[in-house]
């Protein structure tokens, strides 16, 4: 007996007709919006990261603290995006999600605090358009993230 699984197919059934999705297509849509702008942040935060390593910082690095911001920003861009390839496969899978994502939206918001109060916006490099992006979309990125911790809260509770 062979068992084949289409990961495309499964991926549209969980969003439109899963058991964990509510009986609205409107909220389906607003999920599925909600998913593209958290994984369109998480691509530019690795992008920014990667270019940023690349073709390094205008200004070098020349104390141990500038040092361990750069690497602290590079482990919590891994972090988020394992995180979130984990929230993928949960998905992809039909298994709860709201745990995680309370996790990874608990994460957000406090490297953002983090980010505002002690590093002082240290993500933004006016000659890459991908630091640009990422500080627009970064306010979008917390209220979406809030947002999916909220409707996944409420689905799993109907259940």
């Amino acid at each position: 007996m062979r068992v084949a699984v289409d990961l495309k197919s499964l991926y549209f059934r969980t969003i439109f007709w899963g058991e964990n999705m509510g009986k609205s297509k409107h909220t389906s849509v607003n999920v599925i919006v909600s998913e593209l702008l958290v994984g369109l942040f998480a691509f530019m935060v690795v992008l920014h990261t990667i270019l940023v390593t690349l073709f390094g910082d205008p200004q070098p690095a020349v104390t141990d603290a500038g040092y361990l911001i750069r690497e602290m920003i590079s482990f919590r861009a891994g972090f988020t995006s394992l995180l979130l390839s984990v929230y993928l496969w949960f998905r992809l899978t039909n298994k709860k999600t709201a745990l995680l994502l309370k996790s990874i939206a608990l994460i957000s918001w406090v490297s953002f605090l983090e980010d505002f109060m002690l590093l002082e916006n240290i993500f933004y490099m006016p000659e890459l358009l991908s630091g640009k992006l990422v500080q627009f979309l970064r306010p979008i990125y917390l209220i979406t993230i809030v947002y999916m911790v909220i409707e996944a809260d409420r689905r799993e509770k109907i259940l």
